[in-house]
């Protein structure tokens, strides 16, 4: 047996459930309930106050469905960072690393695969359908276990492992009336949808070809197909940017700001992001080039997220 292959017995559920433990504890930050009052004093609304250095972080219980009607504002706050002065360095990162790749990336893409073959890394992408059910004649798979190493890091770009997590920590929050917890799976769902509505929108603007469909050495753009072009032919259209890199991104965002006292959270998130990307590359969905714009989307939609479902408040240094 491949070495290898014992690691996509893992699967997705497996490192989701590791993460909630871990987020069980809440390490050396100190909570506390408290009562906001509003701007008039007229009412009070119950919050939980997370103690962070000089940082107070204030957390409300979300509204029904605020994950979803706060979508437009989060755009909106995540264009307004993304266009500030404060950015410009951003953007030539961006620009210019996507433009030092782009030249590159079918050797690079190439240069992934040989690596993975000398360690026996199948390229193929592999499920078993676990849960599905049938639709007339057609096979509907509802939960599909990785089969082969590759599939599982590809699968944990996906949207279903930050679900996951976000359910996770929600039954967690809401068990132990912990408001930061309910909080932050609220903002991990607002952001899963808020990446993929900017992601689409982009991709079908560029219509970049995915590799494994290509019909040039780094793939032709066909800007602005037609939905039911782009719906037919997806793979012609789809490579630029990468959803499954934007939307880790925006996840090990979401959580590093709201657990600030867990600092494992971006090192060990970023180590998964290079696996996933390098994965993507072995099977032929993605373009190295395809990640930088990615990576930037979902770091400006996670801190756009975080910023405007909760509260900081800074406390007085203490004289000595």
């Amino acid at each position: 047996m491949n070495p290898f292959s014992k690691i996509s017995l893992l699967g997705r559920w497996s490192i989701a459930i590791i993460l909630i433990l871990l987020f069980a504890q809440t390490g050396r930050a100190q909570s506390y309930d408290s009562l906001l009052y509003s701007s008039d004093s007229s009412k009070t609304i119950k919050a939980t106050v997370v103690r962070y250095g000089d940082q107070l972080l204030i957390y409300k219980t979300p509204r029904p469905f605020a994950f979803v009607t706060g979508i437009p504002k989060n755009i909106v706050l995540a264009g307004k960072e993304s266009f500030s002065k404060k950015a410009l360095p951003a953007w030539g990162l961006i620009i210019g690393s996507t433009l030092a790749l782009l030249p590159f990336d079918h050797q690079t893409e190439v240069g992934v695969q040989n690596v993975c073959h000398s360690w026996h890394i199948s390229p193929d992408t592999e499920y078993k359908t676990i849960v599905g059910f049938k639709l007339g004649s057609k096979d509907v798979p509802v939960y599909q276990l990785p089969q082969n190493v590759n599939t599982t890091f590809y699968s944990i770009g996906e949207g279903f492992t930050s679900i996951a997590i976000c359910g996770g920590l929600y039954v967690y929050g809401k068990i132990n009336q912990d408001r930061r917890a309910v909080q932050t799976a609220s903002q991990l769902l607002q952001v899963q949808l808020t990446v993929g509505l900017v992601t689409q929108a982009i991709k079908r603007i560029t219509g970049r070809e995915s590799p494994f469909a290509a019909t040039s050495p780094t793939g032709v753009w066909r800007p602005l197909p037609g939905f039911k072009e782009f719906t037919k032919n997806t793979p012609r259209y789809d490579a630029f940017p990468s959803g499954h890199m934007a939307t880790m991104m925006a996840t090990v965002t979401v959580l590093a700001e709201n657990y600030p006292e867990k600092r494992w959270i971006r090192p060990v998130g970023y180590t998964i992001m290079v696996l996933v990307g390098a994965a993507m590359m072995n099977n032929g969905v993605h373009w190295a080039s395809d990640y930088p714009l990615a990576v930037g989307i979902g770091y400006v939609c996670g801190k756009a997220t975080v910023k405007m479902n909760r509260l900081v408040q800074y406390k007085p240094s203490r004289r000595h």
